[in-house]
């Protein structure tokens, strides 16, 4: 897949799309790691890619963006999509915000882990 950085040493098996904005990559590094480790998946390749599935901007005196996102994370031929919402002074912001909305240990993330231990 083009557009692809792979980013830190502890991350090596973490790549992550051209569209999600470093500051956003920071907070789900971690997350990610922490999902694959817990499941002893650690050494298995993982690709995250994002895309914005709508954008608004509020109004009123204090002007915030709102995304919608989905996360779509995807090893081999096992992919899943994590809808995630962030609401932010600036795009960043609200991809920052919506990078915490992904939870290691949530449902969804477990039944990624289980497709991928299949």
């Amino acid at each position: 897949m083009l557009g692809l950085l792979a980013l830190g040493a502890a991350a090596q098996n973490i790549s992550f799309g051209e569209s999600i904005p470093a500051d956003a990559v920071k907070v789900l590094r971690p997350r990610l790691e922490a999902m694959l480790k817990g499941a002893g998946l650690a050494d298995v390749p993982l690709v995250a890619d994002a895309t914005v599935t709508d954008r608004m901007e509020t109004s009123g005196s204090i002007a915030q963006i709102a995304l919608t996102l989905d996360l779509k994370l995807a090893s081999g031929d096992v992919s899943q999509v994590f809808p995630l919402k962030g609401v932010g002074a600036d795009d960043t912001d609200a991809w920052v915000r919506a990078s915490k909305q992904f939870l290691p240990m949530s449902q969804a993330s477990k039944d990624f882990v289980q497709k991928l231990k299949q």
